[in-house]
């Protein structure tokens, strides 16, 4: 009996935990919550970062890649000598285009009459199909170095290349007589580089090399 009562004043005599104390879990857990929510504006910074360089180490850099910016001008202009002739095919009238060298622009234009008119618009962009290789946000500095279209008949053109309501290749002479395309190049130059787009007689067939 005396033992029991000297351990029960023991257990008296411990520390009891100071007022509050109990609620130190949950401060812990108050700041691990607060962890948990998000990283903070510093990592954010700093993957920005890393993205940056990433990006600017994978996307090529066109300015100095020059058969890049080539063979961009060359599939846009080979994709509009292929448009005028599937509109011209499509809407059962004459397209065509033109080449001006001088100011480093192709055009796509239908022909109603004696003279081109252009107002015909790029299928994807809405907007008129003329490609400036001047001011082409990715093929600007290209040049149109020359443009020869020969047709039958000994007649040639540097400028115009037309299609029929068929969709050959044709020039539309003032006359009102059409000769046939028998040989047509565009050459593009860039950083002593060339492209050369060729179109085929009776097809027009387009192809770039």
């Amino acid at each position: 009996m005396q033992n029991s009562l000297n351990i029960l004043r023991r257990t008296e005599e411990l520390p009891r935990p100071a007022a509050g104390s109990l609620r130190a879990p949950s401060r812990c857990y108050a700041g691990f919550k607060k962890a948990s929510q998000g990283i903070s504006l510093l990592e954010m910074s700093l993957a920005v970062l890393v993205l940056s360089i990433i990006a600017a180490v994978a996307i090529p850099n066109l300015a100095a890649n020059d058969p890049v910016k080539l063979d961009i001008a060359a599939k846009e202009i080979a994709a509009a000598i292929r448009f005028a002739q599937s509109e011209a095919r499509r809407t059962k009238s004459l397209y065509g285009i033109d080449t001006d060298a001088t100011n480093e622009r192709v055009r796509v234009y239908r022909l109603p009459g004696l003279l081109p008119v252009y107002d015909v618009y790029h299928p994807v962009d809405k907007k008129l199909y003329d490609i400036n290789l001047k001011t082409h946000p990715f093929a600007a500095g290209v040049d149109l170095v020359s443009a020869n279209f020969s047709f039958s008949g000994g007649l040639s053109s540097s400028t115009y290349l037309g299609f029929n309501s068929e969709g050959y290749p044709k020039y539309s002479a003032p006359s009102g007589n059409d000769a046939m395309l028998t040989g047509g190049t565009i050459i593009l130059g860039y950083g002593g580089e060339q492209r050369i787009i060729n179109i085929s007689p009776m097809t027009g067939r387009v192809t770039v090399q």
